[in-house]
C-alpha cells in the first residue's frame, strides 16, 4: 500500500481532546504497520561502533544521511520494513526536542527517549507509535524492525501537546525488549539480536516546514543519536 501522508493528521487534530497527552506521557496510542512487500534475508546484521555527535541536545543539527535502508537480516517469519520517512535533523524539529537520556547504554539496559513540545504553544504530533530505531551499518543507516506478511499500515491520528508536554519511551534494549515496545502491533518486531554500535531513535510524527513545502509527499522526522556498548 502507499505510505500514508499527514494530510489527515492536520485535519483530524482539532477534534482531539487533551486526554491523549500528558507531561511526557507514557501511554501508547495504537498504530498499525506498513504493508510494503520486501525481501527477507538470512544473513546476520552487523553494527559498527562510532561516536555519536553531542550537538543535538537543545539545538537542531541538519543531517546528510537522513534515509535508512532495510535491516540486513530478519528472523524466520519476518521481513524488514522499508523506512519511507527521512530524518531531517537531530535534536529539534517543528517545535519539538527529541533527546536520549543517560547514554551511552549497554545491551540489556533501559533506553529512554523523550519528545518535548518546546514551541511555547500548543503543538500537534502524530501518535506515539511513529518511531523507528536505526543502526549504523558499514555504509548506511538501517532499521532494526521487521514485520509479518500481514501489515495494516500506520494510523494517522493527531495528538495535541501543551508546552512542555510530549511523549516518553522506555524500553529494554534487547531484541525482545524493543519488540515489547511495539507489542500493541503484534506483526511488528525487532528483526535480529541487538549489539554494540551506533544507533539513532527517530520520531517521524512531526510536520516540518519542509514537509509542507513538499506537499506532504515525504514524511520527515527528528532523530537523536546514541551509542551502545558491548
Amino acid at each position: 500500500m502507499c505510505p500514508p501522508t499527514r494530510r489527515k493528521l492536520l485535519t483530524s487534530a482539532i477534534g482531539l481532546t487533551g486526554a491523549t497527552t500528558g507531561c511526557l506521557s507514557t501511554s501508547d496510542t495504537q498504530n498499525g504497520t506498513e504493508s510494503t512487500p520486501t525481501q527477507q534475508t538470512t544473513t546476520q546484521s552487523v553494527t559498527v561502533a562510532e561516536t555519536p555527535t553531542t550537538a543535538e541536545t537543545g539545538t537542531a543539527t541538519p543531517v546528510t544521511d537522513g534515509s535508512a535502508g532495510m535491516a540486513a537480516s530478519c528472523r524466520d517469519g519476518y521481513r524488514s520494513i522499508e523506512p519511507y520517512w527521512v530524518v531531517e535533523s537531530y535534536g529539534r524539529l517543528a517545535g519539538y526536542r527529541l533527546e536520549i537520556e543517560d547514554q551511552p547504554i549497554s545491551v540489556g539496559e533501559t533506553l529512554v527517549a523523550t519528545l518535548e513540545n518546546v514551541s511555547g504553544e500548543t503543538n500537534t504530533s502524530g501518535n506515539k507509535g511513529k518511531f523507528d530505531i536505526q543502526y549504523r551499518d558499514t555504509d548506511r543507516w538501517r532499521t532494526i524492525f521487521g514485520r509479518e506478511e500481514v501489515f495494516a499500515g500506520w494510523s494517522d491520528e493527531g495528538v495535541m501537546h501543551d508546552p512542555g508536554d510530549g511523549f516518553r519511551w522506555e524500553l529494554t534494549f534487547t531484541q525482545d525488549g524493543a519488540s515489547d515496545a511495539v507489542r500493541h502491533s503484534p506483526t511488528y518486531h525487532v528483526c535480529a539480536p541487538l549489539s554494540s554500535g551506533e544507533y539513532r531513535f527517530v520520531y517521524w510524527g512531526v510536520t516540518s516546514e519542509k514537509e509542507v513545502e513538499n506537499d506532504y509527499e515525504t514524511d520527515y522526522g527528528v532523530a537523536a543519536r546514541f551509542s551502545v556498548r558491548s
